[in-house]
């Protein structure tokens, strides 16, 4: 009897597969994470703080009017403003910091080990690039602002009191008070319930 010995290549079927998987898990506009990724991943990060204890910071910002973008120049030139905002957020990011897009024209940022403080700055200083650029569609400037809403937690190791979702509320709500005062600023949430504008 002899015996019948089959080869079969499954490189191209392993890399369709992870093809999918990078598929599932990012937005196909601005190829940053999607917000189901995002949320995972975050949670993620969550289990090492509650193992662990440290601190994490998140940051939700979106453009200021941007119906106005799309209403004046058209969609096209709203997805063009949506990926350069997208550049420009990535640049002032560090390697440990990760980014998702939570919504229509809304982003969001986890930033691992980052006290309140410096996610404050870094947020000003990602909302004074936005401000002090601007995108090109047909030969007309656009130039938009972006409001900012800051969270943040210190934990001890065991603790469980806290959520991702919860820190993402924060922010939520320091990010309406950033609206609420004019827009085009970074607003910090406080336990307290008092917002600083900063």
């Amino acid at each position: 009897m002899g015996k019948i010995v089959t080869f079969v290549d499954v490189t191209e079927k392993v890399r369709m597969e992870e093809k999918l998987k990078q598929l599932a898990s990012l937005d196909g506009l601005t190829q940053l994470y999607n917000r189901t990724f995002f949320m995972r991943k975050s949670e993620m990060i969550f289990d090492d703080l509650m193992a662990d204890g440290g601190v994490v910071s998140i940051i939700l910002f979106d453009i200021d009017h941007f119906k106005r973008v799309n209403d004046t120049f058209g969609h096209e030139a709203g997805d063009i403003v949506l990926t350069h905002i997208t550049s420009i957020t990535k640049e002032e990011l560090r390697v440990t910091d990760f980014m998702g897009r939570y919504g229509g024209e809304e982003f969001i940022i986890c930033m691992p080990e980052t006290t309140l403080m410096e996610a404050t700055s870094r947020a000003n200083r990602i909302r004074q690039a936005i401000e002090e650029s601007f995108t090109t569609f047909n030969e007309r400037e656009i130039l938009v602002t972006s409001s900012f809403g800051v969270s943040y937690v210190q934990m001890s190791a065991g603790e469980d009191r806290y959520s991702v979702q919860q820190l993402i509320r924060q922010a939520d709500q320091a990010l309406y008070a950033a609206k609420h005062k004019g827009r085009n600023c970074v607003e910090v949430y406080e336990a307290n319930d008092i917002y600083m504008q900063v």
